[in-house]
């Protein structure tokens, strides 16, 4: 997915979501944003939005010296997650339908996203959360469990901390022995790091990955080789969140997204409603 000029206006007020965060003084906030404007005024529309907004960020944190700005908001959010998760793990098990009632829940959890939602707090991701069991899925859950019991190798392409907690409630649904998540290299916006899987309890039930790379996406060309390996052999990849949406949807893989439509650009690429939860199939076949 390309970006659009209607991107823009978000790309602005990403950065100045960033200065409003980090308490940045008023001098420190005119000159970042004159060279955030000038940065966007130069990118390549053929490009990502992910991929223009590692540029961006990199651009951020340099100005700000601070190599991870959202580390609080993440810490904060991956704790919210997890004092929810012992109440959200017994929901699922005591649901008939348990897989449909993570994926909505794992799903909810991709609203923890301050690239989108710049006033995320945690009314709004407890807003989510609970409401997400209430929501439709538009997607077809019955080609999902094919896939998933068809499947000799999964490969889970987590998103956001705090989100990648509620991740694990699906993970737990699938073969543990044949799944292994990928979470971002070094930081990015509130993306999920190594450290994040680890807390979530990833790393003690399955193989978990870094790629390596910090684009708030998965772009293939700057993963390690074993993350491309990984994506090249496995019978089914599970792409968390629209960031690895706007990176993958054009890769010829047997992908299934699962994500909010958050953003109008992404929801008429896609050709869904505003807010849709979305189990969406890339290969048609």
């Amino acid at each position: 997915m390309k970006t659009s000029h209607r991107c823009l206006p978000c790309f602005v007020e990403q950065t100045l979501s960033v200065l409003r965060m980090t308490d940045a003084s008023p001098q420190q906030t005119e000159t970042i944003l004159r060279q955030a404007l000038s940065l966007l005024s130069q990118i390549d529309f053929d490009a990502t939005p992910p991929q223009t907004a590692r540029l961006l960020h990199a651009l951020i944190r340099e100005k700000l010296d601070n190599p991870d700005p959202y580390a609080d908001e993440k810490s904060r959010y991956q704790t919210l997650a997890l004092q929810l998760y012992p109440k959200l793990e017994q929901q699922v098990k005591e649901n008939t339908d348990p897989l449909l009632t993570a994926l909505k829940l794992s799903i909810a959890g991709n609203s923890i996203d301050h690239g989108v939602y710049h006033a995320m707090d945690e009314a709004r991701a407890l807003q989510a959360i609970d409401s997400a069991l209430h929501l439709p899925l538009v997607g077809d859950i019955e080609r999902l469990r094919h896939d998933i019991a068809s499947a000799e190798s999964i490969l889970f392409l987590a998103d956001n901390a705090g989100e990648i907690v509620l991740d694990r409630l699906l993970i737990e649904q699938l073969p543990l022995n044949k799944t292994t998540v990928v979470v971002r290299g070094t930081a990015i916006i509130n993306d999920a790091l190594y450290a994040e899987a680890r807390e979530a309890g990833l790393t003690q039930i399955v193989r978990v990955l870094d790629n390596g790379d910090n684009t708030p996406g998965t772009d293939l060309s700057l993963c390690r080789p074993d993350v491309r390996k990984a994506f090249d052999s496995t019978d089914l990849i599970l792409a968390k969140g629209q960031g690895n949406y706007e990176t993958l949807s054009e890769i010829d893989a047997n992908i299934v997204f699962l994500l909010k439509a958050k953003c109008p650009v992404v929801a008429e690429h896609i050709g869904c409603q505003l807010n849709d939860a979305l189990i969406l199939h890339r290969l048609h076949c």
